[in-house]
């Protein structure tokens, strides 16, 4: 990771020079000569960072260099800091000062802040002087230059096509699903010669045994006229790979040197012929590159195949993949046949006996790598004793031996700004589900993300997230509605390898009774409370040593409810604070000292008040307090805070306004929650004027206070492009008198893909809700606007997935006004809610009557999901509802649902709900039996129902039976009833209260 620093720190210094302050201060020259040397220091990083993986003394070194990159980081922000601070605070007194000058030089020009401006040359200077010391220090080791040694080692690890099957376990499946997309023609894709199949996943997993496997199969070589095998690795020269082919292909050396012949050479061995090639070990993704390698490739027959195996995603797309093929770790059993081969095999029964407890143990830290179980059992092998194997055990020889080097590739391909977030992850325990949105932020706040020119930093580190998942240093992605990747986990190995870079930069620090390990030079941790702890109440006093602290995440739930009062004096340093899910009542007014801090996260937490003081803390970004059900108050000094662009406060129930100027945070882009009013001290909604750069979602509460229609205009709504969700909730005791004409000037850009609406007390819903210009909007909820008497016309909007209607209490009729103009289907048809796939009706008390209206056109074709429940006087489901339907949640009544019209039948419903009363005592008899997919079904409040239907015993695919508040039918059909046997077939079978 040293490089990365360095990187960031001459970038850093750069800036510094350019903008003139280095003269002020007047070491010039050491800011000069600290660029110039980092800069010859960063040539031979990378065979520095190798060769630390066996060579303490570089260690060492390295951690030294490090120290001073963080230094001198500190330093610069600890300017920049006190400059913007004197900007802010008395920047109205200096309006004639030039904008730039003024901007860097005020503390020093226009308040004469000597003693600062002396200390931090000073510190300057000493940091100069430690650098010099170790660059002298470099030259004993004979550092190579630039990537040469690295390649060297890539380029040395030659693969070839053979594989010894017999060595190989757990793949059979993966080799066979290889070998159907190799043999089975009808998978080529119309015009594509040839066809390229991609495995890919974490170093070490066994990309390149799978690709042998398939490479060997005995009719794979029967059905291919011409095979190749070359190893790419980093270095992919067009040339040189066409010449790998060539020799591959003919079994003889080539002595063609330039890419035409090559080209050339290649077409005709090719020409008309079937042919197979791997493409082993990829990492290049230069499309450019490719497309120059393929051009031979189309001289080949149809049926050609090009495996390559890589362990980025992003390569398996550039290269065109029809079939991307994600290897998966092997199980903890296959992996042990993989070590006990190694280790075992030769040794006694007895040895065997006495050794391979502990061995089945050392198997389970390989996390189902093969190489990784190979490498450690070959070294076993050597170890006789069963206290040798309780050292391995017990060792570090996880963080430098077998998995390292496997793993080590990866890391060392990633660019220094990705080297940092890799690295950073391991501040989470192992198996810690990160967030996105969270880690993303976390990076930022620690400056590890290179903006772009024009370019959202939190894009930008949503790509690094992206790109560590593509190469499988994270994995297990969790995504949203949306597919978008919310959180993931980080491999074990992995998540070693991370710490083992980072060394003690990132570390767990347990707190027990006892005092702690040595904490001086950690700078990012996750704090956690052992049971030896007992009730620890506070951060011990313990954690001051660490003051070089730049991240401190407390463990969540832990019991601590105050932070000591002098902590923040101790922890300068610190860019992130996450105390989310603690105790916290509190907090310290010190924590104004923090003038690095970037991220603080309060969240779930029983904080009551934050302290003015925070506003000092000029630099933050990030201001989380999600669901802090106590908070009353924020900081009047919000306003000042100009470098914050995240203040999250969803959930804060008892905030009842935020201070005025909300509207100078032009640089905000996200608030989740903005109220309407509170007095002299409150903002109204003009304060959204400027705010154009928010996005994700943003909650408007009490909407019934905006005072005017031309209030409403000036929060400019429609020009908020970023933003994707919108929620307007109105208050109980809002007026009637103008609402409409609000809601229709409170008009959102058409980006919008989420809008709720919450106790409206309109007559009628904004035009703009339905109109087709909304072809984002995917999600639409209609909660408690009890004055509408009818629904917007949906129907028109392309794109509308779910839709939920919730007390609407004036609705008796929904029609072809719901269904609108309908959508052109392109055929001469119409269709209605082309894309809804959910809909959800709830406590509609007096809806009577729902009607599809039939014509030329569809409607609700992508249907699957419906739920009507809690609307007693609905008597009938529309006879033409979808026939795709797959979910169902209905609530009946004796008078209500199926009293006039009995229930379409859905041949694909899989899964049936039935919400009934103390009326209902029968469920419908005959439409059950003709549910052939159902698989589950599910009763609930059907406690004077008596008996289930006969027919349900010849539902043959149902899986599942749940019944709950329903005292007969548990008595009868519940454990020891004397109906039980009737449900027998049903495999799984849920009864209670």
């Amino acid at each position: 990771m040293a490089d990365s620093l360095v990187s960031f720190a001459i970038e850093k210094l750069g800036n510094f020079l350019e903008d003139e302050v280095a003269s002020l201060l007047g070491v010039t020259k050491e800011l000069k000569k600290l660029s110039s040397t980092f800069t010859s220091i960063k040539a031979i990083l990378e065979d520095a960072e190798t060769r630390h993986l066996k060579e303490q003394s570089v260690k060492d070194w390295l951690k030294k260099l490090k120290d001073v990159a963080y230094d001198i980081d500190d330093i610069l922000d600890e300017y920049m800091t006190e400059s913007l601070r004197s900007e802010d605070d008395e920047g109205d007194e200096f309006h004639s000062c030039n904008k730039k000058v003024q901007n860097f030089l005020l503390p020093f020009s226009c308040f004469g802040h000597i003693a600062f401006r002396h200390k931090l040359a000073n510190r300057i200077k000493d940091t100069l002087e430690r650098l010099e010391e170790i660059d002298s220090e470099k030259n004993r080791f004979e550092f190579k230059m630039g990537n040469a040694e690295r390649r060297d080692e890539i380029e040395g690890r030659e693969t070839g096509s053979l594989v010894d099957e017999s060595a190989t376990v757990g793949r059979d499946d993966d080799k066979n699903e290889i070998l159907r997309m190799l043999l089975n023609e009808t998978s080529d894709v119309v015009n594509e010669v040839p066809t390229v199949i991609s495995i890919f996943g974490m170093g070490g997993l066994g990309k390149t045994t799978l690709a042998q496997l398939a490479y060997n199969d005995d009719e794979v070589k029967r059905h291919f006229n011409v095979k190749m095998w070359v190893c790419v690795s980093d270095d992919f020269d067009v040339k040189r790979i066409t010449k790998l082919m060539i020799e591959s292909a003919t079994k003889s050396p080539s002595n063609l040197e330039g890419l035409d012949p090559l080209q050339s050479c290649l077409c005709e061995i090719l020409h008309g012929k079937r042919f197979l090639l791997v493409l082993d070990d990829v990492w290049s993704n230069d499309s450019e590159k490719w497309d120059k390698l393929r051009v031979p490739f189309q001289a080949g027959a149809p049926g050609s195949r090009i495996i390559v195996t890589t362990r980025s995603e992003d390569v398996a797309w550039m290269m065109g993949s029809s079939y991307i093929h994600k290897l998966l770790a092997l199980s903890d059993e296959e992996c042990w046949s993989l070590f006990n081969r190694r280790a075992l095999e030769h040794r006694s029964a007895e040895e065997r006996l006495e050794l391979e407890a502990i061995g089945r143990e050392i198997v389970k830290k390989c996390g189902g790598v093969p190489l990784a179980a190979k490498t450690i059992g070959s070294a076993m092998r050597l170890r006789r004793t069963r206290t040798e194997w309780e050292d391995v055990l017990g060792s570090e020889i996880w963080n430098s031996e077998g998995i390292l080097p496997a793993l080590w590739l990866s890391y060392q391909d990633l660019p220094p700004a990705l080297k940092q977030c890799f690295v950073y992850c391991s501040v989470f325990p192992k198996d810690w589900e990160i967030e996105k949105d969270m880690i993303v932020k976390l990076w930022a706040a620690q400056g590890f993300i290179r903006s772009e020119e024009g370019g959202e930093i939190e894009k930008i580190g949503g790509r690094y997230f992206d790109d560590l998942l593509r190469r499988s240093l994270l994995q297990d992605a969790e995504l949203d509605d949306y597919k978008n990747t919310v959180s993931c986990k980080m491999h074990d190995l992995v998540h070693d390898l991370a710490q083992f870079v980072s060394g003690s930069d990132c570390s767990t620090v347990e707190i027990r009774k006892k005092a702690s390990s040595n904490l001086n030079n950690i700078r990012h941790s996750f704090l956690i409370f052992t049971h030896e702890a007992g009730e620890v109440a506070s951060i011990p006093a313990t954690l001051y040593k660490a003051q070089k602290l730049r991240t401190l995440v407390v463990q969540e739930y832990s019991r601590i409810s105050s932070v000591p009062q002098n902590l923040f004096h101790h922890l300068r340093y610190l860019r992130a604070l996450d105390l989310s899910l603690t105790d916290i009542q509190k907090l310290s007014r010190t924590i104004g000292q923090l003038k690095h801090l970037r991220y603080l996260d309060l969240s779930f937490t029983n904080i009551v008040e934050l302290p003015e003081e925070v506003s000092d803390c000029r630099n933050l970004q990030t201001l989380r307090l999600c669901y802090c059900k106590k908070l009353e108050k924020l900081p009047r000094g919000l306003r000042k805070m100009n470098s914050l662009r995240h203040l999250e406060i969803e959930g804060t129930l008892m905030l009842e306004y935020l201070p005025q100027g909300i509207g100078r945070l032009t640089g905000l882009r996200t608030l989740t929650e903005f109220t309407v009013g509170g007095g002299d001290e409150g903002w109204n909604c003009r304060e959204l004027k400027y705010l154009n750069h928010l996005q994700g979602s943003l909650g408007i509460k009490n909407v019934e206070k905006v005072r005017s229609r031309d209030e409403a205009r000036e929060a400019e709504l429609h020009k908020k492009q970023h933003l994707h969700a919108l929620t307007l909730k109105y208050g109980y005791d809002g007026r009637l008198d103008d609402d409409e004409d609000v809601l229709e000037i409170l008009k959102p850009h058409t980006n919008l893909k989420e809008f709720i609406i919450w106790y409206y007390k309109g007559s009628k819903l904004p035009k703009w809700i339905e109109d087709p210009v909304f072809s984002n909007l995917v999600k639409v909820e209609l909660i408690g606007c009890k004055g509408c008497k009818q629904l917007p016309g949906l129907g028109k909007l392309p794109s509308l997935k779910y839709l939920e209607v919730v007390s609407m209490k004036e609705v008796r009729y929904v029609g072809g006004e719901f269904s609108g103009d309908a959508n052109n289907d392109g055929s001469g048809g119409v269709v209605s809610f082309p894309k809804l796939e959910a809909l959800i009706f709830f406590n509609m008390p007096n809806w009577e009557e729902w009607e599809l209206r039939e014509g030329d056109g569809q409607v609700m074709p992508s249907l699957v999901e419906l739920s009507v429940t809690k609307c007693p006087k609905i008597k009938a489901l529309p006879h033409n509802l979808p026939p795709l339907l797959q979910r169902l949640s209905l609530g009946i009544s004796n008078d209500g649902m199926l009293s006039e019209a009995p229930l379409p039948i859905f041949p694909n419903l899989n899964h049936l709900e039935i919400w009934g009363n103390d009326e209902l005592t029968s469920l419908p008899g005959g439409w059950l039996g003709q549910l052939k997919a159902l698989k589950t079904l599910e009763i609930f409040n059907c406690n004077q129902m008596g008996s289930l239907p006969e027919e349900l015993q010849h539902v043959t695919k149902l899986q599942q039976l749940k019944i709950r508040s329903c005292r007969v039918l548990k008595e009868r059909y519940g454990d020891g009833g004397e109906d039980r046997d009737k449900i027998a077939n049903i495999p799984s079978i849920i009864i209670g209260l």
